[in-house]
């Protein structure tokens, strides 16, 4: 071996050498990058070169590539737990909110004030005559109606909050998308369509894009020659450098509610997604909407359900005028038919209207028949109504804006109302206790709030006469067909039930892919991640590699001075 190769072996594990010093001082100066992937020289013997027949000799070292140090499947279930933990989180942070808005737990929830209100009938029940009870009746009715729309209006606000995160994300998710398939463009430039990589920088950003992906929607992932295309379940995302988009699309159900999902852009396919922040917004979205269906159910029943036992009662005065508070939209129509635009429906039934006269106490009695049997096309429509109403003596009926108006014809005359077994009183609002349709807008009547004294508690007419003011009473744990057999109270303990489950099942998740995540995070730090004592082993070994290779080019330089000289 001549001087000249020797000269070339110091050359090049000198330049070995200085490529290991620089790939050290990178991983060290990357140490506190979480994104970052610790990268290793590739380092293997130069050709050997015969020396004579049979033996060989050492040229040299090659430096054959930089790595980066990763396991790929390990990354992928790290991804999948980063999605499962960020759904988990997402999902105990807003049910958590949903959880505060009942807030049962304090003293002025909602089941407290419904007790209240339902007790305040029963102590009416036994002083009927006393105005006094008929106030705290009142105060509690309009309590328990605050209490629901201030609930209502919580979970209406939460479910605009939700939408504009929702929205937000599906931005983000979107530009993250475009920017892995940008890096996948240059990541093919800069490597040439190699399946060994080299471009370990751009990889290591398009592993934090989809990891950061992955904070917001459940992805899978497949490489081919330096190409990442991502997933969101079985459907594409990235193609190669192309980005098909993200956004939220907003329709409506048969019944027209509305609907939210995340798509694709360049389709407009719903995107299958079920983990992450998004996939977690998306069934918060569900459970907010169906806490606000469940409700507004249970103040609509509380309405109705209680009108129709006011309306057919009777209280210490009656009315000279009584204007429903519902207005039909067509009052030419069946007041139990769709069309009509009335929020309750009345049934087949029938009711009585009493005109008393004051100075005489002389009252007479007449049945008002309510047709809603679908038989001979000649169902009760309001304006009917209101005709077979006019006909009774002493009073007059007539219809205004779609509103049921009686009136008597003196005003020594007084007009009540008492067996309505087809709730039409109570779906027009005549003699109504709440007004409104659901939790948004339910309120006491204004007119009793003025007039105490119309506070029905008689069923028979008798201002000692509790019966009206009992059967409310019990309505609190009565069953409703309306509810599935249930009672209000029990309906809505298992609406509040079935929310506080959810939080703590919601919690329990968390904590538990939280525990996953950790320890995969563990795993690629060991693998993946940079060790300060071990990069500084390697400095000094590559610092000594260098000060090694330097004294045998000086001394293989000394060498051939010397038989130069000669």
């Amino acid at each position: 071996m001549s001087l000249l190769g020797a000269l070339q072996v110091g050359k090049s594990a000198l330049a070995v050498s200085q490529a290991g010093l620089q790939v050290t001082g990178n991983n060290i100066a990357n140490a506190g990058n979480a994104d970052y992937t610790r990268q290793v020289g590739t380092v293997v013997p130069s050709k050997d070169q015969q020396f004579r027949p049979g033996m060989f000799i050492g040229t040299g070292v090659d430096l054959t590539g930089i790595r980066r140090q990763i396991d790929e499947a390990l990354n992928a279930r790290l991804r999948v737990s980063v999605s499962d933990n960020e759904a988990a989180d997402t999902n105990q942070q807003w049910l958590g909110r949903i959880e505060a808005l009942f807030n049962e737990l304090g003293d002025e929830d909602l089941s407290t004030q419904m007790s209240a209100f339902f007790n305040s009938w029963s102590n009416l029940a036994n002083k009927p005559q006393d105005v006094g009870l008929r106030q705290v009746v009142l105060q509690t009715g309009q309590s328990v109606a605050d209490r629901l729309q201030s609930l209502r209006k919580g979970l209406s606000g939460l479910k605009t909050d939700v939408g504009e995160r929702l929205r937000a994300l599906a931005v983000d998710a979107d530009q993250l998308a475009g920017q892995i398939a940008d890096l996948n463009q240059q990541i093919v430039n800069a490597e040439g369509g190699s399946s060994k990589g080299g471009a370990n920088g751009l990889r290591d950003r398009r592993d934090a894009l989809v990891k950061q992906l992955g904070q917001l929607v459940n992805v899978n992932t497949t490489e081919d020659k330096g190409v990442m295309n991502v997933y969101v379940g079985s459907e594409p995302l990235v193609i190669g450098t192309m980005n098909l988009g993200v956004k939220v699309k907003e329709t409506t159900d048969e019944q027209g509610r509305p609907i939210v999902d995340v798509a694709f852009k360049n389709n407009n396919g719903t995107m299958p997604v079920t983990a992450g922040q998004i996939g977690a917004l998306v069934n918060v979205r569900k459970q907010v909407d169906a806490t606000i269906e469940k409700t507004d159910g249970i103040a609509s029943n509380l309405i109705f359900e209680l009108n129709k036992i006011h309306a057919a009662g009777q209280g210490l005065d009656g009315f000279t005028s009584v204007t429903g508070t519902n207005a039909a939209d067509d009052p030419t129509v069946a007041l139990n038919n769709e069309k009509s635009g009335l929020d309750f429906q009345a049934k087949n039934g029938s009711f009585v209207v009493h005109v008393k006269q004051k100075g005489s106490g002389l009252t007479t009695s007449t049945l008002v028949q309510v047709d809603l049997d679908g038989a001979s096309g000649n169902d009760t429509t309001l304006n009917s109504l209101a005709a077979s109403i006019d006909g009774v003596g002493g009073v007059t009926a007539s219809v205004n804006a779609g509103k049921l108006v009686v009136t008597t014809d003196s005003p020594d005359v007084e007009v009540s109302f008492s067996q309505d077994t087809s709730g039409a009183l109570a779906a027009l609002g005549v003699n109504n206790f709440f007004t409104g349709s659901s939790a948004l807008d339910i309120s006491v009547s204004q007119t009793l709030k003025a007039s105490p004294t119309l506070l029905a508690a008689s069923k028979n007419g008798n201002k000692g006469d509790n019966q009206t003011a009992l059967a409310i009473a019990a309505l609190e744990s009565g069953r409703l067909a309306a509810l599935g057999g249930v009672s209000l109270k029990e309906s809505y303990q298992g609406m509040v039930n079935g929310v506080s489950v959810a939080a703590a099942t919601a919690k329990t998740n968390a904590e538990a892919t939280r525990a996953v995540k950790e320890t995969l995070e563990t795993q690629r730090e060991s693998l993946s991640g940079v060790s300060l004592d071990e990069e500084a082993v390697n400095l000094m070994r590559q610092q000594r590699a260098f000060q090694a290779a330097s004294r045998l080019i000086s001394a293989v330089d000394e060498m051939m001075r010397t038989l130069m000289s000669m």
